[in-house]
């Protein structure tokens, strides 16, 4: 008895302390969330677009919701400081291929360089104006990423003309800017509507399972019914 005993002190002492030193590694921890996309031009096959947003949290996360006003000023309200606390890095780059050589183009520019290059508040507004929906955290840092996409285009004007985001080539900055916008639009609004019909999917096969159930359940209710009448006639008859 006393060497069992003995065994369960040594092992509670271990669980103890095996909890505490999970704590401590848990407590010291940064959880990378990572929100990365890699798009290739559907008419052209040689080029390609990699964008990847990293999230730096102190615990185990979930996007935080945000269910105000779509205003640009309530939204930077709620969530720019807890961006702001999170974010750890966007990255974009673009790779090229023409014929046996591949050309690489990557934005250097810091979060404060874009940020003067393309505001915030005017960013958002100019999202919000044309109808985009942000209801998280997540979508908040997503859609401030594409400025950093952007500014990478800007920076070189021969992939203007490279048909990336089957956005055709332009006469100007300004119209192929304004045709990069609609792409975000148009993007958001194909992800919106198949988000809203698989919802409406999962609602009607809950809708049909719950009619079957329910068929189910009649059916029984009336073959028990059945069979009771047809036992008390028998018995009647019976006696």
């Amino acid at each position: 008895m006393k060497i069992t005993f003995h065994r369960l002190q040594v092992l509670f002492g271990f669980t103890r302390f095996t909890a505490l030193a999970l704590a401590i590694f848990l407590g010291g921890c940064t959880y990378l969330y990572a929100n990365k996309s890699e798009l290739e031009s559907s008419k052209l096959l040689n080029i390609q677009l990699h964008e990847l947003t990293e999230f730096a949290w102190t615990r185990p996360h979930k996007a935080k919701q945000y269910t105000g006003p779509q205003k640009t000023r309530e939204m930077m309200k709620a969530l720019d400081d807890a961006y702001n606390e999170v974010h750890a890095k966007t990255e974009v780059s673009i790779h090229k291929v023409e014929g046996t050589q591949t050309s690489s183009y990557t934005s250097n520019l810091t979060a404060n360089e874009i940020n003067a290059r393309y505001p915030r508040a005017e960013w958002l507004e100019m999202l919000l104006n044309r109808g985009i929906t942000i209801d998280n955290l997540h979508k908040y840092a997503s859609f401030l990423s594409k400025r950093r996409t952007l500014a990478l285009l800007e920076d070189n004007p021969n992939l203007q003309q490279s048909g990336l985001l089957d956005i055709p080539p332009t006469d100007g900055w300004d119209g192929y800017k304004e045709a990069y916008m609609n792409k975000l639009v148009k993007d958001h609004v194909k992800t919106r509507d198949a988000a809203e019909q698989i919802e409406r999917s999962k609602a009607k096969i809950k809708g049909t399972k719950t009619v079957y159930k329910q068929g189910i359940k009649k059916v029984l209710n009336t073959q028990g019914l059945e069979k009771i009448y047809l036992e008390f006639k028998y018995i009647r008859e019976g006696l």
